[in-house]
């Protein structure tokens, strides 16, 4: 592929364009899971988490063409990150800055949330975990009265006058 560095750039901004729109999507879901796990509901959950999985393979598609444009304008300028990119004339370029920043900030509020959502439900698994084994120890306790009783043979009169 033999582009300028301007329509590199503009590739550029189209897959972040499109990979902040999925991220607005995925921050709403990450939000809608934060509320499913505060009402305990497991249903909600995995129907959020499948949904979640859909945006992010978006994301990964997105960022594959993102990369691939991404190398070929580093390529075409001779810099190793775009960071090191300081001609100011090129059209774009600031367009391009402003969107990373966006993104990086949208990413930044999604790991806060998963971290709290992690938590979240960690919580709530353990919680669960212990209503399992009392429920669980009840079962013995109960079995173990409820079986001694059981055991013992029941009393018959046997006459021995004959």
């Amino acid at each position: 592929m033999d582009a300028s560095p301007e329509v590199c750039i503009q590739k550029v901004i189209e897959a972040s364009n499109k990979k902040y729109s999925c991220l607005q999507q995925l921050i709403v879901l990450t939000r809608a899971q934060t509320e499913v796990i505060s009402e305990e509901s497991m249903d909600g959950l995995e129907k959020l988490i499948g949904e979640k999985q859909v945006r992010i393979d978006e994301i990964n598609k997105v960022d594959e063409d993102f990369g691939m444009y991404v190398d070929l304008l580093k390529q075409k300028l001779g810099v190793s990150r775009l960071d090191e990119i300081e001609n100011s004339s090129l059209k774009g370029l600031k367009e391009l800055k402003q969107i990373t920043g966006q993104i990086m900030e949208l990413l930044n509020e999604i790991n806060v949330l998963e971290k709290n959502n992690n938590k979240k439900a960690k919580d709530l698994l353990d919680d669960l975990g212990a209503q399992i084994r009392q429920i669980r120890e009840g079962k013995k306790l109960n079995n173990l009265y409820n079986t001694g009783s059981g055991t013992i043979p029941p009393a018959y009169f046997v006459d021995k006058k004959k």
